[in-house]
């Protein structure tokens, strides 16, 4: 009986540990061609994702000309408009130099901590709650978050035509930007350990873009606080 018993604890065992597998993520294009090659051009055309259903993904128009965020099969495109102000189109009728996107059907969610105050914040404990949501830390995975944020500052690029020598400070600053306080958002972001200068800067494994609950600004996401107010969700 008990040598029974621990085949049947070992089998569990086993199959616990084969069901953590991540969704695929799908990468086009990678920072490190942008910002030492001037690579600007269009890697994917959205128009394929245009009839999957649960499409999630984000990134940067061909030219660095806007930013991409598309959740659950439902695109934002971002651009600046000549007067300065945000044009935000819903088609799929664009294309990508930068595009990482991932297919997700259901969510798991749990509360934010109210430790966890900041993007390294936020990193660790993505890496810490991991397996506890069959997650491989090792390989890429999506998550969403919603609530009202205390502070975030976003940019929307809009690179200048013809400059060839990129920073990320000169991306930052190229196009639009501000800071939110107190605004209801949701965040699509991708976590990767092993994509730094692909589709994450070197001193962060997070990318993360934003949508505020009236749709009118999509961006990208340059800091962030939290405050214990927000809902995270993770493939499940």
């Amino acid at each position: 009986m008990i040598k029974y018993s621990l085949i049947i604890i070992y089998a569990l065992l086993m199959t616990s540990c084969s069901t953590i597998k991540n969704p695929d993520v799908s990468v086009y294009g990678a920072l490190f061609e942008m910002m030492h090659q001037g690579n600007l051009t269009a890697r994917i055309d959205l128009n394929s994702f245009e009839n999957e259903k649960h499409i999630y993904g984000l990134g940067a128009l061909t030219d660095l000309k806007g930013e991409i965020l598309i959740i659950d099969s439902v695109p934002y495109i971002s651009k600046e408009n000549v007067d300065g102000s945000i044009e935000i189109s819903n088609s799929f009728n664009h294309e990508a130099a930068l595009f990482v996107e991932s297919k997700v059907e259901k969510w798991d969610s749990t509360q934010l901590p109210k430790n966890i105050r900041s993007v390294s914040d936020l990193e660790s404990f993505l890496e810490l709650i991991a397996e506890e949501y069959s997650l491989d830390i090792e390989q890429p995975f999506p998550f969403l978050i919603e609530g009202l944020i205390p502070s975030v500052d976003w940019h929307i690029i809009n690179w200048p035509e013809g400059d060839t020598e990129h920073s990320h400070e000169k991306h930052v600053n190229s196009g639009l930007s501000g800071i939110l306080k107190d605004t209801p958002i949701q965040i699509l972001g991708f976590y990767s350990k092993h994509h730094q200068a692909i589709f994450t800067h070197h001193t962060t494994y997070l990318h993360m873009h934003l949508l505020t609950n009236d749709s009118n600004i999509a961006g990208h996401i340059d800091d962030i606080m939290f405050n214990g107010n927000q809902v995270l969700y993770l493939p499940k």
